[in-house]
């Protein structure tokens, strides 16, 4: 088990490892078992319950492969990865999960297509997994195998060396290996190949037999040797396992004999990964394999590390991303093999959804989730944008009322400055005063309002116009005492305006037409009518003579 968390600048934290032994359990059905693993996963996750739970399943049991689809739009690219992969192998989808990830674009044949991961996964496992964890009132967030693992380690920049190029991860497991092929941290081939620490052991049990039988009183009796034996002679290789004591068999043989032994196995591994090699280049021609790393499921030795790289002509390494970033609290009680053992478990602990395939979260999950989340990011934003109007309106309101406050408080003490102080009387003697002159005034007005009538007419009248009567009803004149009746809406003052217009008789209309306009544009008169509109004689030549009513505005 391995515990990590997002920093504060988006990088992950190792906090804890743990490794619990499972040897006094039976079987993974039993209830035994389930109550063993909750014990064990709530002692090491503690109290917080915002933990994202992860396991891994067996990559020999998922198929992943990589094929190269058209550029179709969005809503068509499940559908044509399904009929693809279904062709290329065939899977029944009622026992099979598939999924899928576009990884980039890539040149097929000169022709821009979508390079795609695709996998398949039995269903039985996932619900059998997601079962046992519900059983124990912990739901997972992920199930994901040990390539996927290890592509999040490199995905993350946890080993800063592999994040840019190609490099490739051997894993030498008891009965098989696995390849797995990197590139900027994206997986781009994984293949299995059946050889692993059983093929070494085999190579091993015949380089004791016959050491064994050629001691002195074994005879030619051939003696037969344990497995267990002849693993713990491989695993001495390594500075981790415990050292062969009298009695156990080879101790006699030295590390350079041991490895000699099992080189025809590691041969074997070696050819198939140069095979792997030699299949990814020819389709990437231009891509070179920088560095391989190597883990086991043995105590593996320095000395088979350097073997594969010698074969290999390229650097070679143990993949030990734990020993990177590892509290010096916890590296003391680890050695090289254990911490080899905490990797899938490491890069499960830093497993997203954002970049992790998981078996339980698929593309239909994601695509979901993507749009929950755009409609989420939407409404955010709407709601960021209210907050800023408001605040803004807000921010006004508040300038406003102070400018208003100060405003009130300047009147205040004006107010205050003024004597005496006005008060009902003061203002009824203001009211009586404007009254009286107002009434004056309406007078002065009344009194002249003909001989402001000639002026207007004599200044707007052009020069080949000439008038000949102008006859005005101004109503009865004011007494002095008492104010003049108001004039009835049909009884409004008026001027009958008669003239004749000299000229050419095309521009006497004309010239009748900007007149009227002139008079109507005056502030004195409103609502002008033509009374009479005719070409008559005038003296020795032809007039237009016109009589026009013009209302005076009060």
């Amino acid at each position: 088990m391995v515990k990590a968390e997002r920093t504060s600048d988006n990088k992950w934290e190792l906090l804890d490892c743990k490794s619990v032994p499972l040897t006094h359990i039976a079987s993974r059905d039993s209830q035994e078992f389930i109550n063993f693993l909750r014990s064990e996963l709530t002692l090491f996750c503690g109290t917080d319950k915002n933990v994202n739970l992860w396991v891994n399943m067996s990559a020999a049991r998922v198929n992943v492969r990589h094929i190269t689809i058209p550029k179709v739009p969005k809503k068509q690219i499940e559908n044509v990865v399904y009929w693809t992969i279904k062709q290329e192998t065939p899977f029944d989808e009622k026992d099979t999960v598939f999924d899928f990830e576009i990884q980039g674009e890539v040149i097929d044949q000169g022709v821009s297509k979508w390079l795609t991961m695709v996998y398949t996964a039995p269903k039985e496992e996932i619900e059998n997994n997601k079962r046992l964890f519900s059983q124990m009132w912990l739901p997972l967030t992920g199930i994901s195998i040990t390539p996927f693992a290890i592509q999040n380690i490199f995905k993350t920049g946890w080993i800063p060396s592999a994040v840019e190029g190609t490099v490739a991860s051997l894993f030498i497991g008891n009965n098989f290996s696995r390849i797995d092929i990197y590139t900027k941290g994206k997986l781009m081939m994984t293949r299995g190949i059946k050889a692993g620490v059983n093929s070494m052991v085999e190579s091993l049990t015949e380089k004791l037999a016959g050491a064994w039988q050629d001691k002195p009183g074994a005879g030619r009796k051939r003696i037969p040797l344990s497995v267990e034996q002849v693993r713990k002679v491989l695993f001495s290789l390594s500075p981790d396992s415990p050292h062969l004591s009298g009695e156990d068999i080879g101790i006699e043989l030295t590390a350079e004999e041991k490895f000699e032994a099992i080189t025809p196995a590691l041969e074997r591994i070696v050819r198939q990964t140069e095979r792997t090699f030699e299949h990814y280049w020819s389709n990437r021609k231009d891509e070179k394999i920088d560095k391989i790393y190597i883990s086991s499921a043995m105590n593996i030795s320095r000395l088979i590390v350097e073997y594969i790289g010698e074969q290999l002509d390229m650097e070679s390494d143990l993949l030990d991303p734990l020993h990177l970033k590892m509290p010096q609290t916890l590296m003391g009680d680890i050695n090289v093999s254990e911490r080899l053992a905490f990797t899938p478990a490491l890069g499960l602990a830093i497993s997203d959804n954002a970049y992790t395939p998981n078996m339980i979260f698929r593309f239909k999950e994601k695509e979901k989730a993507a749009v929950i989340e755009g409609v989420n990011r939407v409404i955010f934003a709407i709601f960021i944008v209210i907050i800023f109007i408001a605040f803004g309106i807000f921010f006004y309101q508040v300038q406003e009322s102070r400018q208003k406050k100060e405003t009130i408080a300047g009147l205040e003490k004006q107010l205050a400055q003024l004597a005496p102080r006005i008060d009902q009387n003061v203002v009824s003697q203001i009211v009586a005063n404007y009254r009286s002159e107002y009434q004056i005034t309406k007078e002065y007005s009344e009194r002249y309002l003909g001989l402001a009538i000639v002026s207007e007419i004599s200044s707007l009248t052009p020069q080949n116009i000439r008038l000949l009567s102008l006859k005005t009803n101004l109503g009865a004149p004011p007494s002095g005492k008492e104010p003049a009746k108001e004039t009835k809406k049909d009884e409004l003052k008026n001027v009958l305006l008669e003239g004749v217009i000299l000229g050419d008789r095309r521009s006497m209309e004309s010239s009748l037409a900007g007149y009227i306009m002139k008079l109507d544009a005056s502030l004195m008169f409103h609502r002008i009518s033509i009374k009479k509109n005719s070409i008559e004689p005038f003296k020795k030549n032809e007039a237009l003579h016109f009589i026009i009513d013009l209302k005076i505005g009060e």
